[in-house]
């Protein structure tokens, strides 16, 4: 194509039919904005605020919660230590041996088995005799003075009886 050709073409459109209406400048109006605006910002502002205060308040009364039960907790797991002590010292061979001779038996020599999934009895119980002389029990009942006043060492290396109690004992410490 020519610009011959291009210049008729432009100049066949503009003198075609409609007539196009003349441009102006249009002046903007003035926007006035909402007074609520400004109130609705400041009370998202304040609404904000307030729930941050709510969230910390709940957080500072879970703190002291959490702060007893873990008061709770400690107060609990010394008892239990304290139960389990006295489980422990009621279950020692000494206070089970003499809770068993209060209630009348007495130790075996021998020992007899019974094996369940066999059903068979191994080994051969006797009857048990009541001890003289010292046993277990014996031991679990003596105190710390009498044991430590019933043998002092003299000097030439030999075991003695002794009436008073020794240093250690008095004193409580060795």
């Amino acid at each position: 194509m020519s610009q011959m050709s291009v210049a008729t073409t432009v100049a066949k459109r503009s003198t075609s039919g409609a007539r196009r209406p003349s441009l102006r400048v249009v002046i903007p109006q003035e926007r006035t904005g909402s007074a609520w605006f400004p109130v609705l910002c400041v009370a998202l502002l304040l609404a904000g605020l307030a729930a941050v205060l709510g969230l910390n308040t709940a957080m500072a009364q879970d703190s002291f919660e959490v702060t007893a039960l873990e008061a709770r907790t400690a107060e609990l797991a010394d008892t239990q230590a304290a139960l389990q002590q006295s489980i422990n010292s009621h279950s020692s061979p000494q206070n089970l041996a003499t809770e068993a001779r209060a209630l009348g038996m007495a130790p075996s020599d021998t020992a007899a088995f019974i094996d369940i999934e066999k059903g068979q009895i191994l080994g051969v119980a006797t009857l048990a005799e009541k001890p003289e002389g010292f046993t277990v029990d014996a031991a679990s009942t003596a105190t710390v003075e009498e044991q430590t006043s019933s043998k002092t060492t003299s000097d030439d290396g030999e075991a003695k009886a002794s009436d008073e109690p020794s240093d250690a004992s008095r004193t409580g410490t060795d």
